[in-house]
């Protein structure tokens, strides 16, 4: 497939509305206030941010989920899905992450995002391994958002079991994912999975992405590699990181969401924790937490790994069922 200029491209997605000069003044002000200072926002209170890595975004330690929690309950009231995410912008909540797997999430998002783009740090991702994938699955996400740009798009859900060929994504959806970040149709690229440590670190000594999205829940699953051998080689090479799954297993014991939150929020390098977004009552009280966020130390957090393991005896993970993929059904 010939490769598009970045006008050409923009056009496609647009009609030709929006100029591409605006990209680099987009990207300048997604980027937010400098790490450690808070926002303005009407909840609860402001919401800490953090550095995102080498991407020097400034994010929210609280982010938005936009995958089944967020579409099952609102793909047939999409102004009520709309109000709900500029509730969690007045929170001081600019992480978005959405996927091209996640059915109607990113047509959901687009009209508020269109609102207010300059205040977000838009996330989408792509399952394409493929150069013309990728880009397809790009124009789409930029058509669907309402916007020029993407400030992350992941290579999405790796697994050693769907993946045993990276050098074939070398060839393919990493070469569009550099070129999309030269073009500046996005700002930075990254990787996300969630069926093992290594096959995530393989990618990144590979690809050298700029961000990671993975699994920290309290319970340090893969005996304990994705906090003691995933996260300090992110660190070791400035990653962004992004924090998923922490909260999932919370509704099969008794334990309390916004002490599992925490516990992600914590870790040493893991800059946003992402958590499923499905109406008013959880938004405000994750973000209540995250404005009054204090880390957990070490010794804190082994305790809670024992207390997570004890509750979840005998529990396991969706993602460690056979055949568990990171998307909605057809």
């Amino acid at each position: 497939m010939a490769t598009p200029s970045r006008r050409e491209f923009l056009k496609r997605v647009s009609g030709g509305a929006v100029l591409a000069a605006g990209l680099g003044v987009r990207a300048a002000e997604a980027a937010g206030t400098a790490p450690g200072t808070k926002p303005s926002g009407t909840g609860p209170g402001a919401i800490p941010r953090r550095e995102l890595g080498r991407t020097k975004a400034s994010v929210s330690i609280l982010g938005l989920g936009l995958g089944s929690a967020f579409t099952k309950p609102f793909e047939k009231d999409p102004d009520r899905a709309g109000k709900l995410l500029l509730r969690a912008l007045d929170h001081g909540i600019n992480y978005w992450d959405t996927s091209r797997t996640y059915g109607v999430s990113e047509s959901l998002i687009g009209p508020a995002l269109a609102q207010v783009r300059d205040r977000v740090f838009m996330v989408s991702k792509t399952g394409s391994r493929t150069y013309d994938g990728f880009m397809k699955d790009l124009e789409v996400s930029l058509r669907n958002l309402r916007t020029d740009s993407l400030d992350l798009y992941h290579m999405h859900n790796f697994s050693a079991k769907t993946d045993p060929d990276l050098g074939a994504v070398e060839k393919g959806a990493l070469r569009a994912a550099r070129k999309a970040r030269e073009e500046g149709l996005i700002r930075a690229y990254g990787v996300s999975g969630h069926s093992g440590a290594a096959i995530l670190m393989e990618c990144i000594r590979r690809f050298d992405p700029d961000a990671v999205l993975t699994i920290f829940p309290a319970d340090r699953p893969d005996s304990g590699r994705y906090e003691d051998e995933l996260l300090p080689l992110a660190r070791e090479r400035n990653l962004g990181v992004i924090a998923m799954k922490t909260v999932r297993m919370a509704k099969q014991s008794d334990l309390k969401g916004t002490d599992l939150i925490r516990y992600a929020m914590s870790l040493d390098g893991v800059a946003t924790t992402i958590v499923g977004l499905d109406g008013q009552a959880l938004l405000d009280e994750n973000a209540a937490m995250a404005a009054a966020f204090t880390p957990l130390g070490p010794g804190k957090r082994a305790q809670m790994t024992i207390e997570v393991r004890k509750a979840l005896a005998g529990l396991t993970a969706p993602w460690d069922t056979p055949g568990y993929m990171d998307r909605l059904p057809a």
